[in-house]
């Protein structure tokens, strides 16, 4: 399998993975109390939707940022081989791939955290939902 393969792979199983969790996290209507109890954890009572929401996309879009600093370490990489490669042709092919690949790698990673916003806000109705807000923004209050 390629580099770009094994890259679309990765993002692809982490978005996967992250929208495993939504659904579940959409029938949560309020936790507290004998909830806990019968999930076996405690609770302080404080818990909400919103809150897991939050910790789901705080979660999700760390992961996303880290993905995206490590391709965007790539892109650097493949402009200094671009600059080192002193016309080498072999060494020039090596570099343009390395720069195409870190981009579009940039371009989903940027797509699923777009896709991971929205669904949260709009399909399962955050707690940015009906606020007339920017749909592809969430906030995570302090």
């Amino acid at each position: 399998m390629s580099k770009l393969g094994k890259s679309i792979f990765f993002v692809t199983v982490i978005t996967s993975l992250a929208l495993v969790v939504f659904p579940v996290a959409a029938q949560i209507t309020q936790v507290g109390g004998e909830d806990c109890s019968a999930l076996g954890i405690s609770c302080t009572g404080s818990e909400d939707t919103d809150s897991l929401l939050n910790t789901i996309v705080t979660i999700v879009n760390v992961l996303l940022g880290l993905v995206g600093i490590v391709a965007a370490i790539y892109l650097v990489l493949g402009g200094v081989r671009y600059v080192m490669s002193e016309g080498e042709e072999n060494q020039t092919e090596k570099a343009k791939k390395t720069i195409i690949y870190a981009l579009i790698g940039l371009i989903v990673i940027g797509l699923s955290a777009v896709l991971v916003n929205f669904i949260i806000t709009d399909v399962i109705g955050g707690s940015d939902s009906g606020s007339g807000g920017n749909p592809g923004v969430i906030r995570v209050p302090n």
